[in-house]
């Protein structure tokens, strides 16, 4: 399992159209149904922090990078941060499901 995850903060302003462009790549995402992936956005609950992680079972390619939407996220959070944001590899020391 592969797991990577990006953090930035935007203001306040940006944080509602990140929020906007998200639900697209979700939705984008819903249409393409790629198996093998887990892709969560987190977000402070009124803030513009957020948290980006996927998860990919071995072997799986990243289908992030085929949608559009996607494309258009990491270029409004570039813009927002001043910089590209690059993804940072992760990895799960632990984990507890009831």
């Amino acid at each position: 399992m592969s797991l990577q995850m990006v953090r930035f903060r935007t203001d306040n302003d940006t944080a509602a159209e990140v929020r906007s462009q998200l639900a697209m790549v979700f939705a984008a995402l819903r249409a393409a149904s790629p198996q093998g992936v887990v892709y969560t956005a987190y977000s402070s609950e009124s803030g513009p922090d957020f948290i980006l992680a996927i998860e990919m079972e071995e072997a799986v390619e990243n289908p992030l990078s085929g949608l559009p939407e996607a494309a258009q996220l990491r270029d409004l959070i570039s813009r927002a941060v001043g910089a590209p944001v690059p993804p940072e590899p992760f990895f799960v020391v632990g984990s507890y499901h009831s």
